[in-house]
């Protein structure tokens, strides 16, 4: 507690919040600054048409307020933007001349909303990040975009920015950080929905989804419009069946050839979930179909529950002694160690890892509901995939929801997972595969989009057997969903999802012969 106080007593910083005409030049200290004026001289006002925002400060004097900013304070400015024309209008506020040297976690802010209405109340506005942006030199950085204006409507903006006090971080270098900006106004769009972008790309939703999962998919079944499912994150829209449209050109792999994909679900977040399916020519809208990986085993030891595990407790070799201990994330599995390797080769080191978000993969550890097993050391374990894709009864319940958040695989937790992984890229899930078509557990289909022509790895553990095997969902070579003890060697399919941002820069119908790809 000593060393945290004496960081509290350390880190006292002079804050201001001026008007315009009350700037002053020097940044030797950290300054919370509005440069938005509130007389018309001083006002930002957009005009074009019949579009008329003017953008002030709501401030009708001017402040010159000295004090302390601590650990853990927050300060806040409100601004106005007043619609005065003749038709509803969307805009964005962006930091201007943003100098901001604080730690890059150390400074968060929110924005909320008020309109003109009786009796509004704040709500609070999505923002491009948690954090300030950091610059060293002056620059511009959106804060909050596609903001709904309606014509004759006044709507207020309170930003509030919290100097967070950090667990376990060093904030010693905030003693002598600067934080200073303006804001501007610049005219936006509505805010695109996931099903808008899908619309642009020429792709329906289905208004009704399937009844029954225990049938193979053996045609185009989302020929007439996608299906949807709820994630962690909203609504999913799913391929199904034979999808000779889910086709997606992306990167380089450490050849320099292009890399294709399968498009297996657009997230409830507007990322783009897809299935490694093989590399080609660069240039050619032709490739070979196969594997990133081959003769992989999932773990080399297999005789206790921790190893169904894409991480697991302990080191490798040693028993488990508690469901907690087998579950815990701190040690990769083999299969983990390869998939990062072949991640970090193909898609960072090539130049495309900006181009991948930190979404969610399901390593689904809870049970399923039959189960008596302990779920840790040799005891005959039933995990929950089991239970959903048919093995026990004639129910089929894909589900694309994660029931346990240690399962929840991201890099970052504030990702909405565990922030255990190491790259964001896993596998395909069984509630993915018996989703895109495979049928009940054990059905060979030959014509649904994952079967590829030789067994390859799941994400999602099936049992541990009496004896202690651990095992894990494949897909085999029929296109049947199985399972297989995780010392077997076989291939493997990396999954990535690509940002929402890129999803409307696609370009494409999703054929074969003319894949998605990005502008």
């Amino acid at each position: 507690m000593e060393e945290k106080n004496s960081k509290k007593n350390i880190i006292s910083l002079i804050v201001l919040c001026v008007s315009i005409v009350a700037l002053t030049t020097s940044l030797t200290y950290a300054y919370f600054v509005s440069q938005v004026g509130t007389n018309e001289q001083e006002k930002i006002t957009i005009r074009s048409g019949d579009l008329a925002l003017t953008f002030r400060d709501i401030d009708e004097t001017v402040e010159n307020i000295e004090g302390t900013w601590s650990l853990g304070d927050s300060i806040e400015k409100e601004l106005v933007i007043e619609n005065t024309g003749t038709r509803d209008a969307y805009a964005k506020i962006s930091w201007d001349n943003l100098i901001n040297t604080y730690l890059a976690v150390s400074l968060t802010y929110t924005v909320e909303e008020k309109s003109d209405e009786a009796n509004a109340e704040w709500k609070q506005v999505e923002t491009v990040s948690a954090n300030v942006p950091r610059s060293e030199s002056a620059s511009t950085q959106l804060m909050a975009d596609h903001l709904y204006i309606p014509a004759g409507h006044t709507y207020t903006y309170r930003v509030r920015i919290t100097f967070e006090d950090l667990e376990n971080i060093d904030q010693t270098a905030d003693v002598n950080a600067t934080f200073i900006t303006k804001f501007t106004l610049n005219e936006s769009t509505k805010k695109q929905t996931t099903e808008d972008k899908l619309a642009d790309l020429n792709l329906k939703i289905s208004e009704t989804n399937p009844t029954n999962f225990a049938n193979p998919a053996t045609t185009d079944e989302t020929a007439n419009g996608l299906y949807s499912m709820e994630d962690d994150y909203g609504t999913s829209y799913y391929y199904r069946g034979t999808a000779p449209n889910n086709y997606i050109k992306f990167g380089k792999n450490a050849s320099g050839q292009d890399m294709w994909w399968r498009i297996v679900r657009f997230n409830g977040d507007g990322t783009v979930r897809m299935q490694y399916d093989g590399a080609g020519t660069s240039g050619t809208n032709s490739y070979t179909r196969g594997f990133a990986l081959t003769g992989q085993v999932w773990n080399g030891t297999y005789n206790d529950a921790k190893y169904v595990g894409w991480m697991f407790g302990g080191t490798n070799g040693s028993a488990s002694t508690s469901k907690e201990q087998a579950q815990r994330n701190e040690t990769d599995s083999p299969i983990k160690t390869k998939v990062d390797e072949w991640y970090k080769t193909n898609i960072v080191d090539t130049g495309y890892g900006s181009y991948v978000a930190d979404s969610i993969f399901c390593n689904d550890r809870s049970f399923e509901s039959r189960n008596t097993g302990t779920g840790y050391g040799s005891s005959l374990t039933y995990y929950g995939a089991r239970g959903r894709t048919g093995v026990s009864s004639g129910s089929v319940t894909p589900q694309f929801t994660c029931p346990q958040e240690n399962d929840k695989f991201t890099v970052e937790a504030e990702s909405g997972g565990n922030g255990k992984s190491t790259y964001p890229v896993g596998l395909i899930t069984a509630d993915e595969i018996v989703a895109a078509g495979s049928g009940k557990y054990g059905t060979t289909n030959s014509s649904y989009y994952l079967k590829k022509g030789s067994w390859y790895w799941s994400f999602s553990p099936y049992s541990v057997s009496s004896n202690g095997d651990a095992f894990v969902f494949v897909v085999y070579s029929g296109g049947d969903l199985g399972n297989y003890i995780v010392n077997n060697s076989g291939a493997v399919a990396p999954v990535i999802n690509l940002k929402a941002e890129y999803l409307s820069q696609l370009r494409g119908t999703g054929t074969a012969t003319d894949p998605f790809r990005l502008s």
